[in-house]
Order: structure tokens, then C-alpha cells, then sequence
């Protein structure tokens, strides 16, 4: 499986280099972009829940960022691209995910007929084009499913390869290097997607692997998600697969065990206001000792549009554990907010 990702991203690189000055004349746009967001948070505490506590958070919808953007025309149906973006605690102003472009990294080219690869750090296939299909809350506020699932969100030192859509079908793969002097296969990952789209229909089926530090264990998952707009309801649904022998703790760190699970949720879009509610269990498949453990997560949430650019929002969430499990609840940026959790806050984007 690696040595064909490598070499259809090898193949891809070489032919969209070699198409892509064509032309001598190019024409260039940069754009600066954002989102600040802030709220206060209410959380149980996320072992007995005997206990509570009161925050204001940088980012309960949507983690706060500020990015540059750009490309350039290359002419003859070609591109360069770029993104540089950090992420923002609002609430005291330092950055996340520390480096300074923690959430994105990346430049590229796209030829209109060929497609595009990209190389840097960058949101992965598996995350972009199937755990958003089916996250009813976008992996925002209380009531993301990412509290349970794991999206494999971001890889460093990736290369991504992405088709043009034909016939409503698009398709993405994923090489990241470990670079290590151990092995090629120490600290590697790979990961595909297919998305497709026809009128109400978005549907998209996922797969990741990642291998640890040393090559000797890796984690991988699996993701059927789909979306349909009905008009006055979109209905969400997904299934997911994770499987790993990096010998972690049953609902602590969600992907280190042998887990399947399941959500299905629903927004109710009504003029300015859109509500939002969703049910996500999670089911480990050890079948032994201490380790049959089993969550469910349920969730409400609301948003107001004050204007095009900005909303209110709000969601309440309660995980039950059972059998061990240690799920918790989160926002979009901040870990171990509880079994129970309430958001409210504002989210402005530029």
C-alpha cells in the first residue's frame, strides 16, 4: 500500500510540475483571513462529576485563527497556492498547537485537468473530505462527534494529491514522511478519501494509518459518513472503525484500542437560526477483562446569525460512560471539558 501511495504522489508531483510553466504571464491575489472566537464554558468534572467549574474559552465553535492565502495564475489552467494559518486563544492571546503556522503550512499547484498536490502541513483526506461530511456540528461546541471519534485532523511533513470532481466523485490521498534514520516506516502515515456529491447528497468514504515514533506499532481508521439536505432538515450519519496495537487506555486516547462507533445527528436550518442535535456511541470490540467499554454522547446546540459574518451560538452535551470508558467532552479547542458541558459565546469571521 505505501509503495503505491508514493509512487502515485511521485507521478502526480512530476506531471503537474512539468505542465505547470507553460506560460510565462502570471497574476497573483493574497488574502488575509480569521475567525475570533470566544464564550464561557460550564464544565462537570470529567471524572466523578461531583464537581464543576467556569471559564471563558477561545474557541467553543471554532478554534480562533488569523492565515494568509493566495495563489497565483500560472496560466494555461495551472495554479500556485498557499496557506500559512496559526491558531488564537482568544481569550488571553497566545497561540495553539505550538509552532507559529500550527494549523496550517502548506504551498501547491492545481492544473484544472489534472488536479493539485500540496506539500506541508495540512488537514488530511480522511478529515477534510469524510469526518466533516458527517459531523453534524462541524467538530464544533459541546456536541462535536470528535468528542468520541477521532478525525486525524492535521499530519506534518505531508504530501497530498487531490482530483478534479468528475461525475460528482473527488478523490484525495496522503503521504506524510516520519523522517527517521530508524526506518521509513518509523513515524509514517497515509491516508485516502473518496467524496461524492449529487444535488442533496454528500457522501464520502475515509482511511488513515499512522505509525508510531519507532515503526514497530501503528493505528488506523476507518470512516463511512454521508449528509442529505431534505430542505428543512439536513440529516447526518456516519460509522467508524478504529483499530490500533499502540497498547493505549480504552476511552482516553480514542484511537489507541479496538473501537466501533456510530452517530447520527440533524440541523434545522430556520432563517437566521439553525438548531442542531446528535447522538454519537462508541462500542470497544476487546471483548475482555476491564475493557468492554462502551460511551454515548448527546448533544443540542443552537446558532443565531447576527450578520453574515457573525453568530451567536450555544450546545449542551452529556457523555455517559460505562464500563471504564473515560471519554470527555470538548469544544473546538479545548481538551477534558467534562462529562457534562454548556457553551455560549460568539464566533466573528473576516
Amino acid at each position: 500500500m505505501t509503495s503505491r501511495v508514493t509512487a502515485t504522489l511521485a507521478l502526480a508531483c512530476a506531471t503537474l510540475t512539468t505542465t505547470a510553466f507553460t506560460s510565462a504571464h502570471a497574476q497573483s491575489n493574497v488574502t488575509l483571513y480569521g475567525i475570533v472566537d470566544s464564550g464561557f464554558v460550564y464544565q462537570s468534572d470529567p471524572v466523578t462529576g461531583s464537581g464543576s467549574k467556569k471559564s471563558i474559552t477561545g474557541g467553543g465553535q471554532s478554534g480562533s485563527r488569523l492565515g494568509l492565502r493566495g495563489t497565483e495564475d500560472l496560466g494555461s489552467g495551472n495554479k500556485a497556492f498557499y496557506t500559512l494559518e496559526m491558531g488564537i486563544n482568544a481569550d488571553d492571546g497566545t497561540s495553539t498547537l505550538g509552532a507559529l503556522f500550527g494549523r496550517q503550512a502548506f504551498v501547491g499547484i492545481e492544473n484544472n485537468k489534472l488536479g493539485s498536490l500540496s506539500l506541508g502541513r495540512q488537514y488530511t483526506p480522511f478529515y477534510s473530505m469524510t469526518f466533516l461530511t458527517s459531523d453534524t456540528f462541524g467538530v464544533g461546541m459541546t456536541g462535536a462527534a470528535i468528542n468520541l471519534q477521532n478525525g486525524f485532523t492535521r499530519s506534518n511533513n505531508s504530501a497530498i494529491y487531490k482530483t478534479p470532481t468528475f461525475a460528482g466523485l473527488t478523490a484525495s490521498i496522503m503521504y506524510a514522511a516520519g523522517e527517521s534514520t530508524l526506518s521509513t516506516s518509523a513515524g509514517r502515515s497515509y491516508a485516502a478519501a473518496v467524496l461524492y456529491q449529487n444535488g442533496a447528497l454528500k457522501a464520502s468514504l475515509g482511511h488513515y494509518n499512522t505509525n508510531n515514533a519507532t515503526g514497530t506499532a501503528s493505528s488506523y481508521g476507518t470512516m463511512l459518513g454521508a449528509n442529505y439536505d431534505l430542505g428543512p432538515v439536513i440529516l447526518y450519519g456516519d460509522i467508524q472503525r478504529l483499530r490500533s496495537d499502540l497498547n493505549g487506555v480504552p476511552g482516553v486516547t480514542k484511537q489507541d484500542t479496538n473501537v466501533n462507533l456510530y452517530s447520527l445527528g440533524a440541523r434545522v436550518p430556520i432563517g437566521k437560526h439553525t438548531v442542531y442535535s446528535a447522538v454519537t456511541y462508541a462500542d470497544d470490540q476487546r471483548k475482555i477483562a476491564n475493557a468492554d467499554a462502551k460511551a454515548t454522547h448527546i448533544a443540542l446546540g443552537y446558532t443565531y446569525q447576527l450578520s453574515k459574518r457573525t453568530n451567536l451560538y450555544s450546545s449542551v452535551a452529556k457523555i455517559n460512560n460505562r464500563n471504564g470508558a473515560q471519554y470527555q467532552i470538548i469544544n473546538a479547542t479545548t481538551p477534558g471539558y467534562g462529562q457534562f458541558g454548556f457553551d455560549l459565546g460568539i464566533r466573528h469571521l473576516f
